[in-house]
């Protein structure tokens, strides 16, 4: 049986064997009784699947997240000049801001 820890070392491992165990848990809910279903689930086979799908979920919801929270870049305009020899100020420009929010989420 794998941790999580070793799951998130060895992500490309763990969304192998998510993949596998979707196919897997379907496959024993259709052909094992309610116990036997149950006796499964808390087997090293069915505790490594739970584990895996777990960290690959998670690893794709950070990197949803990190894609999201990325600033969005805006170019920098410079402000107009007034010419010197103007007798009457000028108003300037307001430039507007957008404030994105960002997601936090509970470490995983």
């Amino acid at each position: 049986m794998k941790t999580a820890t070793y799951y998130t070392q060895h992500l490309s491992e763990a969304q192998e064997v998510a993949s596998h165990c979707k196919l897997l848990d379907a496959q024993k809910q259709r052909s094992l009784s309610v116990g036997d279903y149950q006796e499964w689930q808390i087997s090293n086979e069915g505790v490594n699947c739970q584990t895996a799908l777990s960290v690959s979920e998670a690893a794709s919801l950070r990197e949803f997240v990190l894609k999201q929270s990325k600033p969005q870049t805006t170019p920098v305009v410079a402000p107009k000049a007034t010419p010197p020899s103007s007798s009457a100020p000028i108003p300037q420009e307001r430039t507007e801001q957008k404030i994105i929010s960002a997601q936090t989420l509970a470490p995983v």
